[in-house]
């Protein structure tokens, strides 16, 4: 019960933005099974000037997968969002600042539905470093989910 309420509260916490969830080192304890439910993040890395791949640790629905808006990408050093992120190092997340279709492209990699290329309109900086936050996504035929799948930093290459 107590890992249902500390993800509600890390979920009301990204939805009404007044923090952005970052994963602790520490041993995480055992997921209750309406946990496990959620896709959560399981690799991002940059394959590309212009593309990054984010990889779940389940399917997910397509749709949600491929959706701009359920994720954003977050300067680790600036205040201004630059380059391809959508909020500087001290913003929070909210439905107005996530990455558009005008910004990004997504489309699912391979065929276990698990895996997406994002491919930005522009280069990904070299050198900077980022934040990559994702939230709604949910399984295949699943209800809607209002918290977070997870994130991850990456440094441009």
């Amino acid at each position: 019960m107590r890992n249902i309420k500390v993800l509600l509260t890390i979920c009301f916490i990204l939805t009404f933005g007044f923090a952005t969830y970052q994963p602790a080192d520490a041993a995480k304890p055992v997921k209750e099974q309406s946990e496990t439910s959620i896709p959560m993040l399981a690799s991002l890395s940059q394959i590309s000037a212009n593309q990054l791949q984010v990889t779940y640790d389940q399917p997910v629905d397509q749709a949600k997968g491929m959706d701009p808006k359920n994720y954003w990408i977050q300067s680790t050093t600036e205040q201004t969002p630059t380059n391809i992120a959508t909020l500087g190092m001290n913003d929070k997340v909210n439905n107005s600042n996530s990455l558009t279709a005008e910004k990004v492209a997504i489309q699912a990699s391979g065929n276990n539905g698990q895996s997406f290329v994002l491919t930005f309109q522009q280069n990904i900086a070299k050198g900077k470093s980022f934040k990559m936050i994702i939230c709604y996504v949910t399984r295949p035929g699943a209800p809607p989910y209002s918290g977070d799948n997870g994130s991850a930093t990456f440094i441009g290459k």
